[in-house]
């Protein structure tokens, strides 16, 4: 007996589930849409991303809502709710159907986007790096006439005995031999800078892919889940009209 009379209570409490789902959903996404950057394609990343995320609470609610309304129209002693009702749950879900359809070229162009912000980044980042290295250079370059003149004022002044006086005049010949040819300057310093020109090149490769591949799948995952959800929401919708009207 108490199944029985608490049965018309149970369409009522899937309505009102339901709106409750629905309603906290669209505070939700106008919560989000209170800080829109339309034009700044990583926050239409996070934004859809976020919808996306959220997409299935108001499907549930709708689908809740359908069920009371099923169980509603089963029960001889049920308030029946008024069509306009059941009508505006059905355009809400078409609308919300085409909006997560929208979102899937929206998500694909802002994450083109923002790939290309990111490379063009790295790239300079790189460049930057690259630009550091020659500087690095012409300063060692700049640095032979005193790293020079203190070898001179060293041997010239007698304190040094060999061996230390050997290797001092070996490396005032060397010092001389790449200030006086700058071939020999450049093929001295050049497996280094090879060396750092190369970890440089290294490092840009590993961001670009990890930007590339990061991109992609965060493009294929809100792209297919938005997708779904779409394709749920029409199909509820326009159902729905179609038996109505």
């Amino acid at each position: 007996m108490k199944a029985i009379n608490s049965s018309p209570w149970t369409p009522l409490i899937l309505k009102l589930i339901g709106a409750l789902l629905v309603l906290t959903s669209l505070i939700d996404y106008l919560v989000l849409l209170s800080t829109a950057k339309f034009q700044d394609s990583q926050w239409v990343i996070t934004f859809t991303t976020q919808v996306v995320d959220r997409g299935v609470f108001p499907l549930i609610g709708i689908g809740l809502l359908f069920i009371g309304y099923w169980l509603e129209a089963g029960s001889s002693d049920a308030t029946r709710t008024a069509p306009w009702l059941k009508l505006t749950a059905l355009i809400l879900s078409s609308i919300l159907g085409l909006f997560f359809l929208l979102i899937v070229p929206w998500n694909v162009v802002a994450t083109r986007d923002a790939v290309d912000a990111q490379m063009k980044q790295i790239g300079q980042e790189a460049a930057k790096a690259e630009s550091q290295i020659d500087a690095q250079v012409q300063q060692f370059r700049g640095q032979l006439d005193s790293q020079l003149a203190q070898i001179d004022q060293l041997i010239s002044s007698g304190q040094l005995k060999d061996p230390q006086l050997a290797q001092a005049k070996q490396q005032q010949a060397q010092l001389k031999r790449l200030k006086s040819d700058p071939k020999a300057f450049d093929a001295e310093i050049a497996p280094k800078k090879t060396e750092e020109l190369n970890k440089i090149k290294t490092r840009k490769q590993e961001l670009e892919s990890q930007t590339q591949g990061n991109a992609l799948r965060s493009g294929l995952r809100t792209g297919l889940n938005s997708l779904l959800l779409a394709i749920g929401y029409i199909i509820i919708g326009w159902t729905g009209l179609r038996q109505m009207l």
